[in-house]
């Protein structure tokens, strides 16, 4: 079995933008696809667009859907094709930083790819803090 697909969803143009920052900061994968749910597209347009996908993935293959909100229609409409769909996982809370994390990484199944997506993503979430102490202060560079 090769390697899961990702398909990456959410409300506007959230997709699309996620894109746009990865092509910026590495090379994004064949098999990752991604799917905006517009203003004023239909609960059953967007799993239309869902099974195109996964048409063009091809039957039986491994999909994780990595989407912005848990319980939103992106959600759903995944969460409703990965019932009918042992091989399809899906994940809430998609952001860029865990999906780069897992660019490389070598996922045997979607349910690993899926349980690395949690685990990166809860990781991920930091607070800013400031320390002032004398040694915590350095130069800094700009970006990644």
């Amino acid at each position: 079995m090769s390697k899961p697909s990702i398909i990456i969803s959410g409300h506007g143009t959230f997709a699309a933008g996620i894109k746009g920052a990865l092509d910026m900061l590495a090379s994004v994968p064949d098999k990752w696809y991604f799917v905006n749910f517009e203003n004023g597209m239909s609960d059953e347009q967007l799993g239309d667009q869902f099974q195109q996908v996964q048409k063009k993935i091809g039957a039986q293959q491994e999909i994780v859907y990595f989407t912005d909100l848990a319980g939103g229609t992106p959600y759903k409409t995944a969460a409703e094709l990965a019932f009918q769909e042992p091989q399809v996982e899906v994940v809430a809370g998609c952001n860029v930083g865990s999906l780069l994390e897992v660019l490389y990484f070598e996922a045997d199944s979607a349910a690993e790819l899926a349980a690395k997506l949690v685990s990166s993503a809860a990781n991920g979430i930091n607070r800013f803090e400031l320390d002032d102490s004398p040694k915590s202060q350095k130069d800094s560079d700009d970006g990644i």
